[in-house]
C-alpha cells in the first residue's frame, strides 16, 4: 500500500504541474474541448484512486470539482473567471495535501468547505462583463500531446549514476596521462580511443537522464500571469515557446526563482494598465513572451514584454538620491551604464514598494543567482516599447570545460566560460601601472582593474623565471578585470564536486575537481575573487573611463600646460608648468641638511628642498626651481621628460601628501603634484647655514663615547672625529667634547671650544658648567652655541 500511495502522490504532483497551464489556456478558449476533458480526467482519476487509498479529503475536493466540470461539459454552466479561480483553488489544495503526504507531515487543517462553496456557487448574470477589464492572461502553447513511454526512477539513483560516470571520466583522464608517459603503442592507443569514445557516449546518455524539459520551468508561469493580471487589472497575452528544450534538472531548479522574479516585474512595472496603453496607442492587452532555446552548450531564456521599458532617468535620480552616485558621475554615464543601475541592491524606480515586486528591488539577487551557476544576464531596453531580459545559463553543472592555472606553487581550476582573454605580461599590447596603491592593466587602450591571484588568496608570490600570464576575467558587475597568475597549464573537461562548507564559506571557490593529474584542486569563483579583492564597482570604473575620454577629447574641459618628469624614486608625475621658474642641473655637493631640513646652496643663498632629499648617487642632479609670490623652493628629479597638456582638475581627485590626484596622459596614469601642499611644507624662517666644524671626541677610548655619543652626533649631521688631532691643527669652528679635566685643558691650549660632559644628572656645585651627558637638548644647544 505504501508503494501505491507514493505512486499516486508522485503522479498527482506531476500532473498538477502540467495542468495549471492547461487550465489557464482553457479559460482563454472555453470551447477547447480537449483541454476541458483533460482537466476533468485528472479530477476523475484522483477521486477514483482515493477510495481504496483512504484519502477522504482528496476524494471530497476532487468530487466537487468533477461535478462542476461535468456541468460545463454538458453545457449547463460556463467557464467564467470565478469558476476557473475556484478550480485552481481546488488544485492548489490538492497539491498542498499531496506535499504533506509525501513528506509525512500532518495535513493542513484549512477549511475545504470554503473552496467547495466557491466552486459550487453560480455566478451573477453581470459578472463576466464586470470582469472584462481583468480578463485572464492567455497562454498560447501547442495542444496536449501524448508523451513517450517513461519509467519513474528515484533521483538518488540518477545522481549515483552521474557520480559513477564522473569517476569514469576521471579514470579515463588519468589513464590518458599514463599513456602519454609511455612509449607510443599504436594498438594500445586505438583501444584507448575506442574506450574513450564509449565513455564519452555513456556520459552523454547518462547526462540526459538528468535532463528535464523546460516545460517544468514554464509550468507555473501561466497561473502566475493570470493571478497577477487580475489583481492589477491588466490584460496580458502570454506566449511560451521552447518548452521542449531540455536542461539539467539542477539547473531548472536554480533558474526558477530568477525567472519568476523577472516575470513578476514585467507584469507589475513593465506592462502598463489598459488606460495608459490606450493613451499610448497600444493594444489594451499587453504582450509577454517567454522563449527558451539551446545555443551550443548554453540555454538561452528571453523574457520580452511590450510595456514601458525602464526609465533610465528615473534610475539615475534614485541612485543620486540614495547617495550611490554623484551628479557629476551621472552626467558621464552612457545609456547602457544607466540601465545597469537596475542591478544595484535596493534600487527601484517605483514610488512605493508593492507586495508584488519592484523593478530593481531584487534584480541584484537575480543577477547574483544567475552568475552563481555560470550564467549571464543582459538587458535590451526600448523606452516606451518594452524590455527584453536574456538569461544565458550552462546546459549542465556537473561537467564543465575549464582551465588549469598555477599560482603560488599550486594548481587551481577556473571555468572556461569566465575567461575572456589570456596574454603574457611581456605582450606589447599590455601595460601594467600602479595608481594610488592599485594595479591597472591597459590592454589595447582598454583599462581593467588588476589583481594577482596569490595576493587575494594570501599566498606568497613566487619569483617567475618566465613571463606571468594575465587573464581577463568576467566579474559579477559585468565589467571584466585582469588577474595575474604564474601560468595557464592546461584546458580540459572538469568534473565538479562540492567542496567542504569551510572552503565554500571563503566566497572565492565554486567547488572542487580532479583533473587528469589525479590531484584534487579547487575551482575558483570569478565573482567571489572580485568581491574579495574589493574591485571598483561598475559606476566608478565606467565613470572614470568616461572622464578620461572626455579629457582626451578636450570637450568642455579646461586644460593647462604641465611638465612631465620622473622622480628619483622612479614614479612619473606632473607639475603645473607656470609654477616652474627654471630647470637646471645642480652639483650634488651643494645639497645639505640643517635643523632636520634639506637645503641647497644656489646663487649664494640657501634654498629649501621640497622633497627632503640631500644625498644622491650622481654628481649632477636635475632640479626644478619653483616660486610662489615670495618664496623659492628646489625640487630635485631624476629626469625631465616633456611638456604636455593636462586637465586643470585631475581625472581622479585624491588629496594625499604632496599629491592632488591622477591624470591620464596618452593612456598613462600620472600623479599630479599639489603646489598648495608643496609650499605649505616650507619653513617660514630662512635657513642659515652654520659654520662648518668638527666634533672632536677627546675620550676616544671610552665605550660610551664611541657607541652612544658618536652615533648621536653623526645622526644630527655633525662631522665626528675620535680623539684629538696629533698635529694640534684645529679649526676655530671645531668643538671638543670630553669628560675628563685633562682633555679639557689640552683642548683649551689648542684654542678649541670645549663642551664638558658629566655622568651625574646633578651638577657638583654652582660653578659646575658641565652638561649631563643624557640631556640631548642641552648638549645640542651647547654645540650650536659654541659654533655660533
Amino acid at each position: 500500500m505504501d508503494e501505491l500511495l507514493q505512486e499516486f502522490i508522485s503522479e498527482t504532483q506531476e500532473t498538477l504541474e502540467a495542468l495549471a497551464g492547461e487550465v489557464i489556456a482553457w479559460e482563454a478558449d472555453p470551447g477547447d474541448r480537449d483541454r476541458l476533458d483533460a482537466i476533468f480526467r485528472f479530477f476523475h482519476t484522483v477521486k477514483g484512486s482515493c477510495g481504496f487509498l483512504n484519502l477522504p479529503r482528496f476524494e471530497r475536493l476532487s468530487h466537487a470539482a468533477e461535478d462542476v466540470l461535468s456541468d460545463i461539459r454538458a453545457g449547463n454552466r460556463t467557464a467564467d473567471p470565478a469558476t476557473v479561480s475556484a478550480v485552481l483553488g481546488i488544485m492548489d489544495r490538492i497539491g498542498e495535501l499531496a506535499e504533506a503526504v509525501a513528506v509525512g507531515a500532518a495535513l493542513p487543517n484549512e477549511n475545504d468547505d470554503f473552496l467547495i462553496g466557491a466552486l459550487s456557487a453560480l455566478p451573477d448574470e453581470g459578472q463576466p462583463q464586470a470582469r472584462a477589464a481583468t480578463a485572464p492572461a492567455t497562454a498560447r502553447q501547442g495542444g496536449a500531446q501524448s508523451g513517450p513511454r517513461t519509467i519513474r526512477l528515484p533521483l538518488s539513483l540518477i545522481d549515483q549514476l552521474m557520480n559513477g560516470v564522473s569517476d569514469m571520466v576521471l579514470a579515463r583522464n588519468e589513464l590518458s596521462r599514463k599513456l602519454r608517459e609511455r612509449t607510443a603503442d599504436p594498438e594500445l592507443d586505438n583501444v584507448f580511443e575506442r574506450l574513450s569514445t564509449c565513455v564519452a557516449d555513456m556520459r552523454d546518455v547518462i547526462s540526459k537522464t538528468r535532463m528535464q524539459r523546460v516545460d517544468r520551468l514554464f509550468a507555473a508561469i501561466p497561473r502566475m500571469v493570470r493571478d497577477l493580471g487580475r489583481e492589477l487589472g491588466k490584460r496580458i497575452d502570454l506566449t511560451l515557446e521552447g518548452g521542449d528544450v531540455e536542461m539539467d534538472r539542477e539547473m531548472v531548479e536554480m533558474v526558477v526563482d530568477p525567472l519568476t522574479h523577472i516575470v513578476r516585474n514585467s507584469i507589475d512595472h513593465g506592462i502598463e494598465a489598459p488606460i495608459k496603453r490606450r493613451a499610448a496607442g497600444k493594444p489594451e492587452a499587453g504582450s509577454l513572451r517567454v522563449e527558451a532555446r539551446q545555443s551550443g552548450n548554453q540555454i538561452v531564456i528571453a523574457i520580452t514584454d511590450d510595456g514601458a521599458g525602464i526609465d533610465t532617468a528615473r534610475l539615475v535620480e534614485k541612485s543620486i538620491a540614495a547617495g550611490r552616485l554623484s551628479p557629476d558621475a551621472a552626467a558621464r554615464l552612457t545609456e547602457q551604464e544607466k540601465l545597469d543601475l537596475i542591478f544595484q541592491p535596493g534600487l527601484s524606480t517605483a514610488n512605493q514598494v508593492t507586495a508584488i515586486s519592484g523593478r530593481g528591488v531584487g534584480m541584484d539577487v537575480v543577477r547574483a543567482n544567475v552568475e552563481r551557476i555560470g550564467g549571464v544576464i543582459a538587458l535590451d531596453n526600448n523606452p516606451g516599447r518594452g524590455l527584453c531580459i536574456t538569461l544565458r545559463v550552462p546546459l549542465t553543472l556537473t561537467i564543465i570545460p575549464g582551465l588549469i592555472i598555477r599560482a603560488g606553487g599550486q594548481h587551481f581550476a577556473i571555468p572556461r566560460a569566465a575567461v575572456v582573454e589570456i596574454l603574457h605580461d611581456n605582450n606589447e599590447t599590455l601595460q601594467i601601472s600602479d595608481v594610488g596603491g592599485a594595479k591597472i592593466a591597459t590592454i589595447r587602450s582598454v583599462r581593467h582593474s588588476m589583481i594577482d591571484l596569490e595576493e587575494v588568496l594570501g599566498m606568497e608570490k613566487p619569483v617567475e623565471a618566465g613571463p606571468r600570464a594575465i587573464m581577463v576575467v568576467r566579474s559579477a558587475t559585468g565589467v571584466p578585470y585582469a588577474m595575474g597568475v604564474s601560468a595557464v597549464d592546461n584546458h580540459e573537461e572538469l568534473v565538479i564536486r562540492p567542496a567542504s562548507p569551510l572552503v565554500m564559506a571563503t566566497g572565492v571557490y565554486a567547488g572542487m575537481t580532479l583533473p587528469d593529474n589525479g590531484k584534487p584542486m579547487l575551482l575558483l569563483d570569478a565573482a567571489g575573487l572580485a568581491n574579495a579583492a574589493h574591485l571598483p564597482n561598475i559606476i566608478d570604473d565606467r565613470a572614470a573611463r568616461q572622464q578620461e575620454a572626455a579629457a582626451d577629447a578636450q570637450t568642455g574641459v579646461e586644460m593647462v600646460a604641465a611638465l612631465r618628469f620622473e622622480e628619483l624614486s622612479g614614479e612619473r608625475r606632473l607639475l603645473k608648468l607656470s609654477l616652474i621658474e627654471r630647470v637646471e642641473d645642480v652639483d650634488a655637493r651643494l645639497f645639505g641638511r640643517s635643523g632636520g631640513r634639506a637645503y641647497v646652496r644656489l646663487d649664494g643663498r640657501l634654498v629649501p628642498v621640497a622633497n627632503g632629499l640631500s644625498q644622491f648617487d650622481r654628481d649632477k642632479v636635475s632640479a626644478l626651481r619653483l616660486r610662489d609670490d615670495r618664496r623659492e623652493v628646489c625640487y630635485p628629479v631624476a629626469a625631465v621628460l616633456d611638456i604636455v597638456e593636462m586637465p586643470a582638475v585631475p581625472d581622479m581627485v585624491a588629496m594625499q601628501g604632496l599629491l592632488s590626484g591622477v591624470a591620464v596622459i596618452d593612456g598613462e596614469h600620472l600623479e599630479v603634484i599639489n603646489p598648495f601642499a608643496l609650499f605649505a611644507t616650507l619653513p617660514e624662517e630662512s635657513i642659515v647655514e652654520q659654520a662648518r666644524g668638527r666634533c672632536l671626541l677627546a675620550d676616544a677610548d671610552d665605550g660610551w663615547t664611541r657607541e652612544i655619543l658618536a652615533p648621536l652626533l653623526r645622526q644630527a649631521g655633525h662631522d665626528v672625529v675620535l680623539g684629538l688631532p696629533g698635529d694640534a691643527i684645529v679649526d676655530p669652528g671645531d668643538v671638543v667634547l670630553c669628560t675628563g679635566g685633562d682633555a679639557a685643558q689640552a683642548a683649551e691650549i689648542m684654542g678649541c671650544r670645549v663642551v664638558h660632559l658629566r655622568a651625574s644628572p646633578r651638577p657638583v656645585g654652582p660653578q659646575d658648567g658641565s652638561i649631563y651627558r643624557y640631556d640631548q637638548d642641552a648638549l645640542m644647544a651647547a654645540i650650536a652655541g659654541r659654533r655660533a
